[in-house]
């Protein structure tokens, strides 16, 4: 009964093992599906990949340390293997449900359309493909602020309950995320917010593979020091950079759109304008910073008049005389061998064509997909424009439900026809974390 007891224990483990070893290989069969370009085929391979190799060796150590095994011995090591599996299949399902939300109707098409204006915004930041990081993954989330996690990130979700090694495994991961709130799925000009969070991914690489003095904290904090700022102030520049520098590549990328969708959202009364965060400064000073940076690269300010004078008679008055400085700092940081001022040479051509977006959008025909890389980044710009007309117009409601629609149908065809692929830095990366995987299961110093 006993020796029975303890062959069932053992099978219990294997059978689990096998279980995920199957559902992996159908679920690499079902991730080859996704995507019209293999936009998608990095990221499966490579989870593929971890898991099913991660798979093997826990299933080999396994019936290598049995053999022979006492009764107590053997469900030590079962206990062992199922607690690998378990990390194995968390870590697994962590990305590929992310990547599986693709699968379902009611995110579909929002996410195909996140998807090109991600690869569009990313291509435009990184011109260079042998330099490029890894496109981030956009997805659907229940939150009500998009949110991102770059690729030296433990994602929270992973965090409790906290295991060393899924901290590990994630923080090498060459593959960052997006999360957007669901309410893009109804108000897909929403998808605008994708320019701030790429700037997000962006400050992340910055200073990747130096002493940290060019990111955006220290760059801010000392340009607030060469125009007279204060300690305090400096202390507060050097705290609100990330944001600052992610508002700056969405105007840089997308124009004057994104500051609009900012200043709806931030929209309140006087006293919440004039309040600051620990990460953000007030609103009507984060406004003016984003437009003195939209000023620096040629184009026309939006923020209206009354919040500048709400700011000039405030205690921030002194922060607002700074912003043209602030705003040339954050066009000169340097990342992937280039500046957001060197990417914004072209800023007005490209608000032309979010304005003519803009037009097609609400036109009495149906606009056709654009073929250029900048079309999708330009077609959701375009698409906050048509927005914010509908708002003022007689349509109304009728106007908008057009315009998702059109949205929705125009922006998973904007792209370039070329295949997307991954590179050779990633490719290192994607063998790094197998490897350091490999070594923590057949390690027990955890």
């Amino acid at each position: 009964m006993q020796q029975a007891a303890i062959r069932f224990r053992l099978e219990e483990s294997i059978s689990d093992l096998d279980e995920f070893r199957d559902d992996v290989a159908e679920w690499a069969v079902s991730a080859r599906q996704l995507g019209p370009q293999g936009q998608y085929l990095d990221q499966m391979s490579l989870l593929a990949e971890i898991a099913e190799t991660g798979i093997a060796q826990v299933r080999h150590d396994l019936l290598e340390q049995t053999t022979g095994a006492t009764g107590g011995e053997l469900y030590e090591q079962c206990r062992r293997a199922d607690h690998r599996t378990a990390l194995l299949r968390r870590f697994w399902r962590w990305y590929g449900d992310r990547l599986d939300q693709r699968h379902h109707d009611d995110y579909r098409p929002t996410l195909a359309a996140a998807d090109e204006i991600v690869h569009s915004t990313w291509q435009a930041l990184f011109p260079d493909a042998a330099t490029r990081p890894p496109t981030p993954l956009p997805h659907v989330a229940p939150i009500d602020t998009a949110v991102s996690t770059a690729r030296y990130e433990v994602p929270l979700d992973l965090c409790v309950p906290a295991e060393p090694v899924l901290a590990r495994w994630t923080t090498m991961m060459p593959l960052s995320t997006i999360a957007l709130p669901s309410t893009v799925t109804r108000r897909p000009w929403w998808l605008v917010v994708l320019a701030h969070e790429c700037g997000h991914q962006v400050a992340a690489e910055v200073g990747e593979d130096d002493d940290g003095s060019g990111s955006p904290p220290e760059v801010l904090g000392a340009a607030a020091a060469r125009a007279g700022a204060g300690d305090a102030e400096q202390r507060e520049w050097r705290n609100w950079a990330m944001e600052l520098f992610a508002d700056a590549t969405a105007a840089v990328t997308k124009g004057t759109a994104p500051m609009w969708s900012v200043m709806e959202l931030e929209r309140g009364t006087p006293d919440t304008l004039l309040r600051p965060d620990i990460r953000y400064p007030p609103p009507a000073l984060r406004w003016c910073v984003a437009d003195a940076v939209v000023a620096g690269i040629g184009l026309a300010g939006v923020v209206p008049a009354a919040d500048r004078a709400l700011l000039a008679g405030s205690p921030f008055a002194g922060h607002a005389a700074r912003a043209e400085t602030i705003a040339g700092a954050l066009l000169g940081i340097r990342f992937g061998g280039t500046t957001l001022r060197e990417i914004g040479v072209r800023s007005r051509d490209w608000e032309r064509t979010a304005r003519r977006w803009r037009d097609a959008l609400l036109g009495a025909t149906e606009p056709a997909a654009g073929t250029a890389p900048e079309s999708a980044r330009l077609c959701v710009a375009g698409g906050t424009m048509a927005w914010r007309r509908t708002t003022a117009g007689p349509g109304g409601a009728e106007d908008r439900e057009r315009l998702r629609r059109r949205l929705l149908r125009v922006l998973p065809q904007s792209r370039p026809k070329s295949v997307r692929h991954v590179g050779v830095r990633p490719q290192r990366q994607a063998a790094a974390v197998t490897r350091q995987v490999l070594d923590d299961l057949r390690s027990d110093a955890w």
